[in-house]
């Protein structure tokens, strides 16, 4: 009786419409899931990739990141002098600075001499410089030159080194026309700098880097006693530090690398163009079909007109119909959705997973989308004359 009285014969009317032609309802609701998994794969794969930009950086350990001046990102940076680092060290809330060297470099595919480059970042391993425990256990074996360790996750094209490594310990290789034996594996994925990564010491690093210098760091960290106020020891360092080198807290420097490939690079425009065509392509679709629902429903929806029926009701009618088709839509485009985040990452190891937050996002864009889709197909049955009709 309460339903009735809230939405008098609408749901019926509303579903009975759509379900009276098969074959058009099931083309709605599959435009609809098209624009649904278009839009959330987008946004996931958005998170994604700027999560795993700046995956290298969130495995450092560091409570306050030197970069120099000119710094744009961690593949392309102009270095700074290391004597900065020792004087942030002179502070006495910094417990450790390690400085670091990084850059992408020349490997060779030993199956088939190929050349890919593969990003290195290199340190004294006598200091801890990752929180990542995989790594931290293997460093000591970075203590010799000419060692390295290699990502596991690096994309298959760089080499077989993964296997070789998994079979027998260690894999030999070429970086920069320089033998390097990789001894040990960990886990960060590529990012937009390289397909790989690889860690080693800064004596094997430095060679192999044009001009490389020790004097000269490409990134340095500096890690705090506990209980200190990283923003206080930012701002402390600002002051006696030269203007040739940039602060930044943890969390800024990682918000400061998503930024830049966000905002400077194609990829943020390309990702939110890709949304607006999904969307798009789903409110033609779904006005397409209300709209032929409309004019083939026009006599029975002339005759209610003519015996008092408002042109309410019947708008009412068509945005039901676009709430039915945005529910039925949205949930089968959300489970293909988890299928494709599934196999991205198995293929791209990348960390695509479906975000509740997304869901909602992407549900009400796509309920919005079904009733501007509704609304401007009733135009042409708000302004029928029941008498022309006839």
């Amino acid at each position: 009786m309460l339903l009735n009285r809230i939405i008098p014969l609408g749901i019926p009317l509303a579903w009975l419409n759509l379900v009276k032609e098969k074959k058009r309802f099931f083309a709605a609701v599959a435009g609809i899931t098209f624009a649904v998994t278009m839009m959330m794969f987008q946004m996931g794969l958005n998170s994604a990739l700027f999560e795993q930009v700046v995956g290298p950086h969130a495995k450092m350990k560091a409570d306050i990141f030197v970069v120099s001046s000119q710094y744009e990102y961690l593949g392309v940076s102009k270095g700074f002098p290391l004597r900065r680092l020792v004087q942030a060290e002179g502070l006495a809330e910094v417990e450790q600075v390690v400085p670091m060297y990084v850059g992408a470099l020349p490997l060779i595919n030993t199956e088939n001499q190929s050349t890919r480059e593969v990003f290195i970042m290199a340190w004294d391993p006598a200091r801890e410089a990752f929180s990542d425990p995989e790594i931290s256990s293997q460093r000591w074996k970075l203590k010799r030159d000419g060692v390295a360790l290699y990502d596991r996750l690096s994309r298959p094209e760089l080499g077989p080194f993964v296997r070789e490594v998994e079979q027998s310990g260690e894999a030999v290789t070429e970086v920069a026309n320089r033998r390097v034996t990789i001894e040990g594996l960990f886990s960060c994925a590529p990012t937009f700098v390289a397909d790989g990564n690889m860690l080693m010491n800064e004596a094997t690093f430095l060679p192999l880097w044009p001009g490389g210098d020790r004097a000269v760091v490409s990134l340095g960290l500096i890690q705090l006693k506990p209980g200190a106020d990283a923003e206080a020891v930012l701002t402390e360092l600002g002051s006696f530090l030269p203007q040739d080198v940039r602060l930044y807290t943890r969390k800024g420097f990682l918000e400061y690398e998503m930024q830049y490939w966000r905002e400077r690079t194609p990829i943020g425009f390309v990702i939110t163009a890709s949304m607006a065509v999904a969307l798009i392509v789903g409110a033609v679709i779904v006005y397409q079909i209300l709209y032929t629902d409309v004019t083939d429903h026009l006599e029975e929806y002339a005759t209610l007109k003519s015996i008092g029926f408002r042109d309410s009701y019947f708008t009412g009618v068509i945005l039901q119909e676009s709430v039915i088709l945005s529910v039925f839509g949205f949930i089968p485009g959300t489970a293909l959705t988890a299928v494709m985040f599934y196999f991205t990452r198995q293929v791209a190891h990348m960390a695509t997973y479906l975000d509740p937050l997304n869901c909602v996002i992407i549900f009400f864009l796509t309920l919005f989308m079904c009733l501007i889709a509704g609304a401007l197909a009733t135009r042409k049955l708000r302004a029928a004359n029941p008498a022309e009709i006839f």
